[in-house]
């Protein structure tokens, strides 16, 4: 690994043991809470690699084991997961080294909380029913995801409908809800289209239910030819290229 990435030596948290043969082969010992401290201090880093500003907690699932050591210069190198676990346990593994050479590995478990004012269901809300202010409000939770994955504003929700039911006090998350059916099967619609900045209508008929901003198949009314079309309001359908 770079010079700059890899960790200073174990201070004096390594101590002497006692007379004995033990004492003699391995006199150093590195405790249990200096290993969690380490891991600790990784997490945090890697929080702040990853752009994380939110409010979060960090507990201590379970701590490592103590480690005696033989004589030599100590050094720690921590590893994190890559996906951190929002809302679950982080295993975190600490390898251990004497005199630069590989001596044995601890692992300590981390509890990850991460909180974040999101819109909350104030009642249990039903499929396609349009979502009005009054069916959610803004609460602080632990979060199970990164940025983006629920919502953080009501008007990213009026108008909208749930893709399934919602229980009173879920999180809304931006996946389960889209855009209402604004054209159903058999809907009369003009299909536009643009060649060489020109635009070009033509009579069209929906043959699928279409929510703005969804692809959806159309039938050319005039030429009886079947098209893929983006819904852009309830009447109008712009044909993919």
């Amino acid at each position: 690994m770079p010079p700059e990435d890899i960790p200073a030596a174990v201070p004096a948290v390594a101590e002497a043991y006692g007379s004995g043969t033990q004492a003699e082969r391995y006199p150093q010992e590195i405790s249990s809470e200096y290993f969690a401290q380490l891991a600790n201090d990784e997490l945090e880093k890697k929080l702040q690699a990853i752009g994380e500003t939110r409010r979060h907690v960090l507990r201590l699932r379970r701590a490592p084991q103590p480690m005696s050591l033989p004589a030599g210069q100590l050094i720690c190198e921590v590893k994190v997961p890559q996906q951190l676990a929002y809302g679950g346990v982080n295993p975190i593994y600490i390898s251990v080294y004497v005199d630069g050479a590989f001596y044995r590995r601890s692992v300590c478990y981390y509890e990850l909380y991460v909180y974040e004012h999101v819109l909350v269901a104030t009642h249990d809300l039903d499929i396609e029913k349009t979502l009005a202010a009054s069916d959610l409000r803004l609460e602080e939770r632990s979060i199970d995801g990164s940025p983006g994955k629920y919502l953080t504003d009501i008007n990213q929700a009026v108008g909208r409908v749930p893709s399934r039911v919602i229980r009173s006090g879920t999180a809304i998350a931006a996946a389960i809800l889209q855009n209402p059916i604004v054209m159903d099967v058999g809907t009369p619609v003009t299909l536009v289209t643009n060649y060489g900045g020109v635009e070009a209508k033509a009579e069209g008929i929906a043959m699928q239910k279409g929510r703005v901003g969804k692809i959806i198949r159309v039938r050319n009314a005039r030429s009886g030819k079947m098209l893929r079309g983006r819904v852009v309001d309830a009447t109008t359908v712009e044909i993919m290229a």
